[in-house]
């Protein structure tokens, strides 16, 4: 089996095309963030069939090092670069940093000498990773008859796959944690059983979700663990059926939980004692407050909160990292230390996700709209240091309330009111224009509000 050594500092990208190689060539993946630890690796296993790096990391030039380790060592490792061509190796190749995964797949395949054509000599990996996430809400995979393995290593160039749950086999939650307790991120599956079973646990998350009785924290759980399966699809296998009726439960959970009675209470406990997905607690708890703010305005109606759902649910969804989402001004992204690529991607994601969003059927009037105006921007670039009164007063509302979260999420426990003084001294020297200003005062009021309710 060939190995191929990939270095990418961001998480989904890197699992994405980890996958890929894996189902395109039949080989093994090893991951690694760093140029330094990509050499300590090459020190062991000198005979890698294929190294890709990222050219820029960070602030480290980690392509050119990684060549100038093999040049160094007089390999003949080839070694593939995400960007620029920057070193005299005679084994490097490049590809532009913007490339898909798809691109980067394709030329790997060729750098190895494998036909991608599926009716021409194409080899077929073994298995493939999947999420450990995926098995949280099923039981079995009998259905589908579908072993599951995790990887273990044999010896310094080689791993085995042991079995670990037989396709009859059942299984609860509760042993899955158990597994995601001891560290392990991800099981994996036969090649041939990838697709069934993605598609197995997407009807098992829809059907779930569909479920009348759901409610409070176990729909809190469910619906962000299914936030994971949906962001998962739309970047991996793209958007289908299946993806738009995942879609379609997701957003009727989200607005089935803001019916609940003292559902911010809900969320918040659900928050504290659960590990829920970053994004979804995010996009979540934007809809929640957008939905409570919205009523003290004279345009409230069931047409406009719909409109904040779907908003609220889709807004950073071409964003693959929470640290991207943590980004909310010009001078965070120029100080952050993503990569040039990087940098792109979260200055356009606005309307990335607005573009993505019109994929999707049936999406209400006026949310593409919102999307795209969510950092003060009517073309869905960048973040303007000057407030915009030129984008529509709903995007203004948003704007203010997403705000709020960012800084609200970043507390650590139970949120004080000294801490609660401190963001609303932020956001009322920022926020005094026009809708911004009156978001800002009914945030600031329904705060209070429920202060007084709790004493």
């Amino acid at each position: 089996m060939s190995q191929i050594l990939l270095i990418e500092a961001d998480d989904t990208l890197r699992k994405i095309i980890k996958l890929n190689l894996m189902k395109s060539i039949g080989c093994d993946v090893i991951e690694k963030q760093t140029a330094k630890d990509a050499i300590s690796l090459l020190q062991i296993l000198p005979d890698i069939d294929l190294v890709i790096s990222r050219e820029i990391i960070g602030t480290e030039n980690t392509g050119l090092t990684i060549a100038n380790y093999l040049e160094k060592e007089a390999s003949a490792i080839p070694l593939l670069i995400i960007g620029n061509k920057i070193s005299t190796y005679n084994h490097v190749i490049a590809v532009e940093a913007n490339q898909s995964w798809k691109n980067i797949t394709n030329v790997a395949c060729k750098v190895l000498g494998v036909v991608i054509d599926p009716d021409v000599n194409r080899i077929v990996a073994d298995y493939v990773p999947v999420g450990i996430h995926y098995f949280l809400n099923i039981t079995s995979t009998s259905s589908i008859g579908c072993d599951v393995y995790i990887r273990v290593k044999k010896n310094e160039k080689e791993f085995q796959f042991v079995k670990r749950l037989h396709s009859k086999d059942m299984f609860s939650r509760a042993d899955i944690l158990k597994y995601k307790e001891s560290g392990l991120k991800e099981f994996y599956i036969s090649k041939e059983h990838f697709t069934k079973f993605v598609n197995f646990v997407t009807a098992e998350l829809v059907a779930q979700l569909g479920r009348a009785k759901l409610e409070g924290v176990d729909r809190a759980l469910l619906s962000s663990e299914a936030y994971e399966v949906t962001l998962d699809r739309i970047h991996s296998l793209g958007i289908d059926d299946l993806t738009i009726e995942l879609v379609k439960e997701s957003i009727y959970s989200m607005e089935s939980s803001l019916q609940e009675k003292n559902n911010l209470a809900i969320f918040l406990k659900t928050l504290k004692a659960n590990p829920l997905s970053c994004a979804y607690a995010h996009s979540y708890l934007c809809c929640l407050i957008l939905h409570k703010v919205v009523a003290h305005f004279d345009w409230e109606s069931v047409q406009v909160k719909e409109k904040l759902t779907y908003a609220a649910y889709f807004h950073d969804i071409s964003l693959k990292d929470i640290s991207f989402m943590e980004i909310n001004a010009i001078k965070e992204l120029e100080n952050s230390k993503l990569s040039e690529e990087d940098k792109k991607i979260v200055n356009n994601h606005a309307l990335l996700s607005s573009a993505i969003v019109e994929r999707f059927p049936n999406i209400p009037a006026g949310v593409i709209t919102i999307i795209k105006e969510h950092h003060g921007s009517k073309s869905g670039i960048g973040f303007p240091e000057i407030l915009s009164i030129s984008i529509t007063p709903i995007s203004m509302m948003f704007i203010v309330v997403e705000h709020f979260v960012d800084e609200f999420l970043k507390i650590k426990g139970t949120p004080s009111s000294d801490d609660l003084k401190k963001i609303f001294l932020m956001l009322g020297k920022r926020y005094n224009k026009v809708t911004y200003q009156q978001t800002f005062v009914a945030l600031q009021n329904m705060t209070q509000h429920k202060k007084k309710q709790v004493s």
